[in-house]
């Protein structure tokens, strides 16, 4: 059975399957984290004892022999975590393990494979594992998933959060789920069992600056050049990396210019969800694919690639500065087309 997004009570899904091995395959960390954060929180909870193996080329038979014939009399279950290197495993070792697989029936197996799926799929060892497996593929989920795997980790860490603050973090952090995860175990340092509004998540994804990367982007949508460069010199002045701002700016465009340079134009929220666009930024976005013509849309990208090369050290220049010319410049835009709709 293959999972994309990796289940909470993994030990019950695996009873529940009739399965006692389970194959985590994939880098997406917060999902790795989250798979091992639930089996130790079932080993706490029934006193199951863990042993770590790492399976690499140089493991000794002998060595993983003994670790297996000598286990704890008084252990009923024992889980085994293996860690799979990227390397040649010996086919003696692939075979033990598997024999020992079907030997211990009441003992669970996990494995941990680094690589993307696609690249073990023609490997023989690995087929013959997942097809005794309970299989997750760690990857960035599908944007219909990151509101889950958000649920899962505050649920995980005990963190509250409104709906509006649950949109909030999914919008800041992009949809990369190291952020969101970073950001949940801040809040539950700093506010442990109360109930986290967006107030709250504000103050603290923007350390209470006046303002933030999604207040930037606002004031040169909504072709305010005033606050526009306010804004830019303020989040220079607070130490605010010029990166992460490009990096919001990037998000943003390629959202836009993937509805604005397709055959089909169509505007609505799902489109816009599947971007990784949410709340306040889809009206943002909708403005900004009805205001600008698909040439001032590859032109704002192609500066951006231009500032993160110069953020990068791989063209000279200053990032800060650039920053502000292209979003006064998004700002001029924007204010002419708000100015001819109005008159």
């Amino acid at each position: 059975m293959l999972l994309k997004f990796a289940p909470t009570n993994i030990l019950k899904n695996l009873e529940e399957n009739k399965k006692n091995c389970l194959v985590v395959v994939g880098k997406e960390p917060v999902q790795i984290c989250a798979v091992k954060d639930d089996i130790n929180k079932s080993c706490q909870n029934n006193s199951i004892d863990k042993i770590k193996i790492k399976v690499e080329n140089s493991i000794d038979l002998n060595q993983l022999d003994h670790t297996f014939n000598n286990q704890s009399l008084f252990s009923s279950q024992i889980i085994y975590e293996f860690e799979v290197s990227d390397g040649v495993i010996k086919k003696e070792i692939k075979e033990y393990i598997l024999k020992k697989i079907d030997e211990n029936v009441e003992d669970i197996f996990i494995f941990y494979f680094k690589k993307d799926f696609k690249e073990y799929k023609k490997q023989n060892w690995f087929e013959l594992l997942k097809n005794l497996s309970l299989v997750i593929v760690s990857e960035e989920p599908d944007i219909e998933k990151i509101s889950q795997a958000i649920n899962d980790r505050t649920h995980f860490h005990q963190v509250k959060l409104t709906n509006e603050a649950k949109e909030l973090l999914i919008n800041y952090s992009m949809g990369n789920l190291m952020q969101a995860e970073n950001d949940i175990k801040k809040l539950k340092l700093i506010y442990d069992n109360q109930e986290v509004d967006e107030s709250m998540l504000l103050s603290l994804i923007t350390n209470g600056s006046k303002y933030d990367g999604f207040n930037f982007i606002e004031y040169c949508i909504n072709g305010d050049m005033n606050k526009t460069n306010e804004a830019a010199q303020y989040l220079k002045e607070e130490g605010v990396q010029p990166l992460m701002i490009n990096g919001l700016f990037a998000w943003f465009f390629k959202a836009v210019s993937r509805i604005k340079l397709s055959s089909n134009q169509s505007i609505n929220s799902n489109v816009l969800m599947k971007l990784r666009i949410f709340g306040a930024s889809q009206n943002l976005a909708s403005q900004t694919i009805r205001s600008l013509t698909a040439k001032q849309v590859v032109a704002c990208l192609n500066k951006i690639q231009e500032i993160d090369q110069i953020g990068k050290g791989i063209k000279m220049g200053d990032p800060w500065l650039e920053i502000n010319r292209f979003s006064m410049g998004i700002a001029k835009m924007m204010n002419r087309g708000i100015n001819l709709k109005n008159g």
